[in-house]
């Protein structure tokens, strides 16, 4: 989804070791690894991001103030998996007056040079078009990705483009960048994870601890994602605790899973998820949200998006209104990336308040807290109706 029009997604990612340059100097290296459309092959590269096509590298097109709107175009070659096992079944039909080995192996061999010759002439390209907002005062490049490959696209374009090390940015990693700004490195780094429900016996440790299956090893603090849903969400439902830094309220829908991988996961839609029934039963069994619908409002706006609670990932974001009608294309743009960044900077300060009590001395009566509503959780109304007017 783009970044000027209609809903936003987008992933977060650091731009490590980078030097920032002026924003023409910076245009000047995308034009330079701009997409080469020679008909074959794959290939990735930068696109001025209208279209497909689209080489208008220009300052008033791509640049808004400290903001950089480009995007990537991604070329692939690969045959859908059920088209290679039929040509492959389709071979070895042929070669059934033959069964032995040899026959098999030419069946084999038939059906990958038919999939090799359809890649040959373009049959099976596939075009890819991933829009990118590069901010140069934070160095933080937002992005929507898929899958792994367009990740992995996305990552190695940039780095090659701007000479520096692209890092994702999960809710580990922003826990761990955020911890270090408050002088709270420690503390963070000694982090686990920790129940919040009853523990299922024949799953837990000695320590009684969660080990959720969604924490990669590569990854291993994004559980505290799932704990600032939960903690964020007790908030907003305890009189008097509203804060500066925004309040989330559930919308639309929510996935919450079990972080011992034993009692399975829910997902429920509703427009008021959190006064349905099973929603407060499966918050007493101790489960995790994960991908939740939400609406943070914070200083007289409101946003509608789903969150991947660990992986930071942000999809459908609804960005509020502007107040009056732009004169320009570039006027709504730029009202638009303002929302935007009003937007992520509230999210990020309201995850910044839970870090804070997360690591201080106080956590241990915030979690008795949340424990204790999660285990006395019923359904109950909340304020969707007059956040979302």
């Amino acid at each position: 989804m783009p970044f000027d029009r209609g809903a936003i997604s987008y992933s977060r990612f650091a731009l490590e070791s980078w030097k920032a340059t002026p924003l023409q100097k910076l245009l000047k290296a995308l034009q330079e690894s701009s997409f080469i459309d020679e008909g074959e092959g794959a290939g990735v590269g930068w696109t001025a991001g209208e279209h497909l096509f689209d080489a208008g590298f220009t300052d008033e097109r791509m640049l808004f103030h400290r903001d950089v709107l480009a995007a990537i175009r991604i070329d692939s070659d690969r045959v859908p998996p059920e088209v290679r096992r039929a040509y492959l079944l389709s071979a070895m039909a042929e070669e059934m007056a033959d069964a032995d080995r040899s026959s098999r192996r030419r069946a084999r061999e038939r059906a990958l040079r038919r999939c090799d010759a359809e890649v040959a002439e373009g049959r099976w390209r596939r075009r890819a078009l991933v829009p990118l907002l590069i901010r140069t005062h934070d160095a933080v490049v937002l992005a929507p990705t898929k899958s792994d490959a367009v990740t992995t696209a996305i990552r190695s374009l940039i780095e090659r483009t701007l000479d520096c090390t692209v890092t994702p940015q999960t809710s580990g990693t922003l826990a761990l960048l955020i911890a270090g700004q408050c002088g709270r490195e420690g503390a963070a780094a000694d982090a686990e994870p920790e129940s919040f429900g009853p523990v299922p016996g024949a799953t837990a440790d000695r320590s009684g601890r969660p080990d959720p299956a969604w924490c990669e090893a590569s990854h291993p603090m994004d559980f505290l994602g799932n704990a600032f849903v939960l903690w964020a969400w007790w908030r907003s439902e305890q009189a008097g605790q509203q804060t500066d830094c925004g309040t989330i309220v559930l919308r639309k829908s929510i996935e919450l899973a079990c972080p011992w991988d034993s009692t399975g996961s829910i997902v429920v839609r509703s427009d008021d998820p959190a006064a349905r029934s099973e929603v407060r039963a499966a918050l007493r069994c101790g489960k995790w949200p994960r991908r939740v619908g939400l609406i943070l409002s914070n200083e007289g706006e409101a946003w509608e998006f789903t969150l991947q609670a660990d992986r930071w990932e942000v999809s459908g974001l609804r960005l509020d209104p502007p107040s009056g009608i732009p004169g320009t294309r570039r006027e709504a743009i730029e009202v638009r990336l303002a929302s935007l960044q009003s937007f992520d900077q509230a999210l990020i300060a309201l995850y910044s308040e839970f870090l804070r009590e997360r690591f201080g001395n106080g956590w241990k009566t915030a979690r008795a807290n949340v424990v204790r509503w999660m285990r006395e959780s019923e359904p109950r109304i909340t304020r969707v109706a007059e956040l979302a007017e």
